[in-house]
């Protein structure tokens, strides 16, 4: 699942290429898809692009939101309008030929952008391109909202990372109610909105905290060091384009790989040398995520 310095990055990305551009159609080809009145969204400029945690927010000039979130193989891919279909760009998790004779098997989504159909008729310019939303195993959703229900339904979300009002105290605010690992705890979206396990890891291993460590005893100083490489990591990643991990499941907004991958403490090295003292990164699971940590530096 992407998080959030991808999720950043395909935001910055549509805002770049769909702001102030207008919905003329929108095919649902999986009805679990999209959630709401498809009909509200036909003629509707797009207005403002925000982001909390993993889960991106698209306005529309009649007040309404799109939520979109993209969950464990959601795609969003981008057509420009000469492309018709053929070699888009690619937002979210690569499959194979993903790129290539859109729609396909997995595409449950289609957004059409041109001029208002009230314009249309007196020449105004035609397709500016397509949004396909594409998800094999369809745990994905766009759901269209009112501002009321958006907050509704992210009351339940942690801040930020981004967020001003995310600081130290918060995080020891959080981890004071909760004997859990606070590796687990960092995974909360009830908590903390964006943080995934790539960033868990490493932040833990920055600050030199077991990711074992019981929530409850991280103390102040610790917090701190936890809210320095958090906000520094996920700086450095929506810089340098999201991550690509082995499984290859995200790709940047032109099509190629983001390269934080090359930037990895401890996330996805088992065995190799802590690049602290050489000490061998084991491998735990912890809340049945895959956990790295060096046993030396993370006592």
């Amino acid at each position: 699942m992407p998080e959030l310095p991808e999720v950043e990055v395909v935001r910055l990305f549509l805002e770049q290429k769909l702001l102030h551009k207008t919905i003329t159609n929108l095919e649902i080809l999986n009805k679990k898809s999209f959630i709401g009145d498809s009909q509200k969204v036909i003629d509707q400029k797009i207005i403002k692009f925000s982001r909390l945690g993993k889960q991106l927010s698209i306005y529309l000039s009649n007040q309404l939101i799109l939520l979109v979130h993209l969950k464990m193989t959601g795609q969003l891919v981008f057509c420009p309008p000469s492309s018709r279909g053929i070699k888009g760009v690619l937002l979210g998790h690569p499959t194979k030929n993903a790129l290539d004779n859109l729609p396909n098997k997995s595409t449950r989504l289609i957004f059409h952008f041109g001029p208002p159909s009230s314009l249309s008729a007196f020449g105004g310019k035609g397709d500016t391109g397509v949004l396909y939303f594409n998800d094999q195993r369809k745990f994905g959703w766009i759901k269209l909202l009112s501002p009321e229900e958006l907050i509704d339904s992210q009351k339940n979300l942690g801040l930020d990372i981004f967020d001003p009002q995310f600081s130290p105290q918060y995080i020891l605010d959080q981890l004071q109610k909760s004997r859990r690992p606070v590796k687990v705890m960092l995974l909360d979206q009830n908590f903390f909105a964006g943080i995934g396990n790539i960033y868990a890891n490493d932040a833990l291993f920055l600050a030199g905290i077991h990711p074992k460590t019981p929530s409850n005893k991280i103390t102040l100083s610790q917090a701190k060091l936890i809210h320095k490489f958090l906000v520094e990591i996920m700086k450095q990643s929506v810089l340098a384009g999201g991550s690509t991990a082995k499984d290859n499941k995200y790709v940047r907004p032109d099509g190629t790989f983001g390269k934080n991958q090359f930037f990895f403490r401890v996330y996805e090295r088992k065995g190799e040398p802590c690049l602290k003292c050489g000490t061998k990164i084991e491998y735990i699971k912890l809340g049945a995520r895959g956990t790295f940590f060096c046993p030396k530096c993370q006592k």
